[in-house]
């Protein structure tokens, strides 16, 4: 599917032609009239925050909007000596698409500047029907065998990603979205693909299967099911 990419002095745009209707060039003329007006979940929005992330109708669909705020000038300096968080989910979803790795589909990339001086950015993505992790894993009601089906839906999810040589950086429950107990990874800006399987890449993916582990506490059951599987395997 080819994409529609304009650019000018004041934005730059990336947007699957799919999606290119007159509502949602409505949305990137002014996409934070959307975020402040939708009537639907707000899934991130505390003052102050880097990012903002609610969900948006849209010619009556649901899409995703996460917003990657500008803190200070001292921050919007700082974002000049590297590519904007929203451009790198853009490109990321797309790679883990190519990989046949669950994520939700990008839809466009947005990023508002003033030429090289960027200020908001904006991520967009297909809504998915399906239960956050977080939500997902505090579940206690689930029986061991429940949580095996789970259990060997994630471990090919990371059993992808090592072959596709990736390190999510902040691999946890927070950051799956769960549909039909198949785990869809987000939150990518922070993702990186590596070119060998070298010691760096063993190390760090080892750090995310911990970090995932670790903040699995807030099921302890689930937790240990978990650590047998996955800490003892790599």
């Amino acid at each position: 599917m080819t994409d529609i990419i304009q650019q000018s002095w004041r934005r730059l745009l990336i947007c699957n032609q799919q999606y290119f209707s007159e509502k949602m060039q409505e949305f990137f003329a002014n996409p934070d009239f959307f975020l402040e007006n939708t009537k639907l979940p707000f899934y991130k929005s505390i003052a102050g925050d880097t990012t903002t992330v609610a969900v948006v109708a849209i010619d009556n669909k649901k899409f995703v909007v996460k917003r990657y705020n500008t803190k200070s000038i001292w921050h919007s300096i700082k974002k000049l000596l590297r590519q904007s968080r929203a451009m790198r989910s853009w490109q990321n979803s797309h790679y883990l698409i190519s990989k046949n790795i669950p994520t939700p589909k990008p839809v466009a990339v947005l990023i508002k500047r003033f030429g090289p001086w960027r200020k908001e950015t904006y991520f967009i993505s297909e809504f998915l029907p399906s239960i956050r992790g977080n939500d997902f894993f505090i579940d206690k009601t689930k029986t061991p065998e429940e949580w095996k089906r789970v259990i060997q839906n994630i471990q090919t999810l990371i059993t992808k990603l090592e072959q596709a040589l990736i390190t999510h950086k902040d691999f946890q429950h927070r950051n799956l979205l769960m549909l039909d107990n198949v785990p869809y990874l987000l939150d990518l800006d922070h993702m990186r693909k590596h070119r060998y399987k070298s010691f760096w890449f063993r190390l760090n993916f080892r750090k995310d299967l911990e970090h995932f582990v670790k903040l699995l506490e807030i099921n302890p059951e689930a937790q240990q099911m978990f650590a047998n599987v996955f800490l003892n395997e790599v």
